[in-house]
């Protein structure tokens, strides 16, 4: 029987590997799209609506892949300063808190602005702006899920507090 933790987990790997698979559908559309664009400015059929399409693709793209950047701890990191591994620790946990409160605030925030603008439309598709803000409380909230589930031991630039092996020379590497 499998441990209700371990099933877990494995249900979030499966919806991160859903969603970067969403991603790069979302992608592929999009470059297929401006392919499409480039080719009609030599045919000039006037498919006026690929611009918007885009755009709203590009949205969905990086809401989409928030959680996902989040959850597999491939978020950009930049180490000013030199800190001991229990500092660095730390740190990365305060920066979750941090990032975590302002996802939240983003996913209130755009959800009542997604209802706001959900009566119009947008003026080339015709279809409700709430599909265009939708993915900005989507992806918030599922990166503040995100941030929740992902294991810390399992980033790749989080410390580990264990002693380091020693040296070829024999000393513990340690330069003091």
């Amino acid at each position: 029987m499998i441990p209700l933790r371990a099933s877990l987990r494995r249900c979030a790997e499966l919806f991160i590997a859903a969603l970067g698979a969403a991603v790069v559908a979302l992608f592929m559309a999009m470059v297929t799209l401006v392919f499409v664009q480039v080719v009609d400015r030599f045919i000039g059929i006037g498919w006026f609506w690929t611009e918007e399409v885009v755009r709203i693709l590009l949205v969905w793209c990086v809401m989409v892949g928030l959680p996902v950047v989040l959850y597999r701890h491939e978020e950009i990191l930049v180490d000013i300063l030199s800190l001991s591994d229990a500092a660095t620790r730390w740190r990365l946990r305060v920066a979750a808190v941090l990032s975590f409160a302002f996802l939240a605030i983003l996913s209130w925030q755009g959800w009542t602005f997604t209802l706001r603008n959900a009566e119009f439309t947008s003026p080339s598709l015709g279809i409700s702006r709430a599909w265009i803000y939708a993915p900005i409380p989507l992806g918030a909230a599922l990166g503040c899920l995100a941030l929740l589930i992902r294991a810390e031991d399992r980033a790749p630039g989080w410390p580990v507090l264990s002693k380091k092996p020693p040296n070829q020379d024999g000393s513990s590497g340690n330069m003091t």
